[in-house]
């Protein structure tokens, strides 16, 4: 059995806010158990503070790296005004960066193999300016991971996916990137080429 942590808890919450709220809350709670509990009970009552210490430190970690969200609205206008060539160049480096074994692909739905730990997953990412990406081009991509035998795939968009391509990505080894994971990849992408 598999758990996961319900996108509504305190926790979650928690790990999707900045890192110093989960370390304010922390404060809060210790400043509170030891103010108001006997004496016999303060150290535990402010111990009970240490799982606000950890998601924290797990937001902070997982926050090491985000870019501001006037930064993403500068890379999505970049990355808009783009063509192909660049824009691959930025994605195809960003992968391997994140240690992908990057292969282009010329024909078909899919525009990048990438492979990691023997799981090969397709990338599809020139309609990275389309307006709309719908289920059929979703349909498509899975044909291929299919007849390659590939593991998942993946789709790029500034856009907007469709319900239906949304409902199909849910029920299929395939995983949507919006604009800020876009953004991400050309942030990453952009520092190891000048790097």
């Amino acid at each position: 059995m598999k758990f996961k942590m319900s996108e509504k808890s305190l926790f979650a919450t928690l790990l999707r806010a900045p890192w110093w709220v989960s370390f304010l809350v922390m404060l809060a709670v210790a400043l509170v158990a030891g103010a108001l509990l006997p004496e016999a009970y303060k150290i535990a009552g402010m111990l009970g503070a240490f799982p606000f210490f950890v998601i924290g430190v797990m937001a902070a970690w997982r926050q090491r790296n985000a870019i501001s969200p006037n930064r993403i609205q500068e890379l999505v206008e970049q990355a808009r005004g783009m063509g192909w060539r660049d824009f691959s160049v930025l994605v195809e480096e960003a992968l391997r960066q994140q240690g992908f074994v990057v292969t282009r692909l010329n024909d078909g739905p899919a525009d990048f193999q990438i492979e990691k730990n023997g799981r090969v997953t397709l990338v599809s990412a020139k309609r990275w300016k389309a307006a709309t990406v719908g289920a059929e081009h979703l349909r498509e991509l899975l044909a291929v991971r299919e007849s390659r035998d590939a593991f998942s795939c993946t789709c790029m968009s500034l856009g907007v996916f469709s319900q239906a391509a949304i409902d199909l990505a849910n029920v299929s080894p395939m995983q949507l990137l919006g604009s800020a994971n876009i953004a991400q990849l050309m942030h990453d992408g952009a520092n190891a080429l000048q790097a």
